[in-house]
C-alpha cells in the first residue's frame, strides 16, 4: 500500500476505533458462525445473508471456523473466546442434518496462551491443524490422534516470528505458508507475508524474497483457506479491517507465485452490513459440502465476575 494511501487507513480506522468504543461501553461486539450446504462454486462468490446463524452463548464467541467432514458427519473447528477467560480456546461444534448443532461446543486444544483460527490440512493420510498463537511468537503443528478431540503438538514450522492465521497450501509443487505478522513496517491486520518448504511439515521455511508481499488494511491478513475456484484460479482470502477490524471480506486471485515473484488481484469483495446487516464479517472456508462463515453484532454486556 501507498504511504498516503496506508496514512489514510489508519486515520480512518482511529475514528472509527473512537466511535466503537463509545458503543461498546454497554454492548459487547460477539462473533457467531454462518453455516450452509452449498456446492463448491458458491466458495468464490458466497452469500453470507443466505447461510444459517449459529448462536454461541450470550457470554462467549465463536470464530474463524473451518469445516470437515469425517463419513456423513459434519463438523465445525472454530475459535471459542469465554469472556471470564479472556483468552481462545480451539473447540469443535458437530452439526446434524439440519445444520444445527447436535450439542455445545466441546474444548479440543486449550493451553495457557491465546489460541484460535484452526487452520487444517490433511496430508499422507494424516489430518493436521495449525492454530493462531501470534502471542507466543511461534507458529506450530499439531497432528489428530483421535477425531476430532485428540491433538498432538508435532513441531515448531517457525519460530521468533508474531504471526496470524498460518495459512497452508500447495502450489507447482512446493508447500506455501501464507500469514500476517507483526514485522518491521507490517502489522498484524495489514500484512501477508509468505514462506515455502518441500513438505508442509518441515520445520525450514524459508523467507519469501519479497516479504511482506502485501501491506494492506483493505486486503492483507489471510482470512481463511487458499483455493482452486471451478475456473482453475488461484484464490486467496482476506480481511478488510477498514474501518474497523473485521469490516469484511475480500477474495484476492494470485497470478503469480514463486520464491521470488508473487502478484494479486482482487476478483470479490464484500463487507458484513451489505451480506446480512452485520457489524463485521472476516472468514471463509468450505469442506465437503459445508460452507462456513463468521459475522459479528453489538449484543448486551454480559455480565462477568
Amino acid at each position: 500500500m501507498p504511504p498516503l494511501l496506508g496514512l489514510h487507513a489508519r486515520l480512518v480506522r482511529a475514528r472509527q476505533k473512537r466511535r466503537d468504543a463509545r458503543d461498546e461501553r454497554t454492548q459487547w461486539p460477539q462473533w457467531f458462525l454462518l453455516a450452509g450446504l452449498r456446492e463448491r462454486e458458491a466458495w468464490s462468490h458466497p452469500d453470507p445473508a443466505g447461510l444459517t446463524p449459529l448462536w454461541p452463548p450470550a457470554d462467549t464467541f465463536w470464530a474463524d471456523p473451518f469445516a470437515w467432514s469425517l463419513g456423513e458427519r459434519r463438523f465445525i473447528f472454530l475459535e471459542e473466546y469465554p469472556c471470564h477467560t479472556q483468552r481462545g480456546r480451539i473447540s469443535v461444534l458437530e452439526l446434524g442434518a439440519d445444520l444445527k448443532p447436535l450439542g455445545p461446543a466441546q474444548a479440543v486444544l486449550e493451553e495457557d496462551r491465546h489460541l484460535s483460527y484452526p487452520f487444517l490440512f490433511s496430508f499422507e493420510g494424516e489430518l493436521y491443524m495449525v492454530p493462531e498463537s501470534a502471542a507466543s511468537r511461534r507458529v506450530d503443528l499439531y497432528r489428530c490422534q483421535s477425531f476430532p478431540d485428540r491433538w498432538t503438538h508435532v513441531r515448531t514450522l517457525i519460530a521468533g516470528l508474531q504471526a496470524a492465521d498460518a495459512t497452508l497450501f500447495e502450489h507447482e509443487g512446493r508447500w506455501w505458508l501464507f500469514c500476517s505478522a507483526r514485522q518491521g513496517r507490517a502489522r498484524l491486520n495489514n500484512s501477508l507475508l509468505a514462506f515455502h518448504a518441500d513438505s508442509p511439515l518441515s520445520d525450514r521455511w524459508l523467507p519469501h524474497a519479497r516479504n511482506p508481499l502485501v501491506l494492506d488494511y483493505g486486503g492483507g491478513r489471510p482470512g481463511g483457506r487458499v483455493f482452486v475456484d471451478e475456473q482453475g484460479r488461484l484464490l486467496r482470502p482476506a480481511q478488510n479491517s477498514v474501518p474497523r477490524y473485521g469490516h469484511g471480506l475480500v477474495l484476492n486471485q494470485v497470478q503469480a507465485l514463486t520464491p521470488e515473484h508473487y502478484r494479486e488481484r482482487r476478483v470479490w469483495q464484500t463487507t458484513g452490513a451489505a451480506s446480512g446487516g452485520w457489524r463485521a464479517l472476516h472468514h471463509l472456508d468450505w469442506h465437503q459440502g459445508l460452507l462456513v462463515m463468521d459475522a459479528q453484532r453489538l449484543i448486551p454486556r454480559p455480565l462477568t465476575s
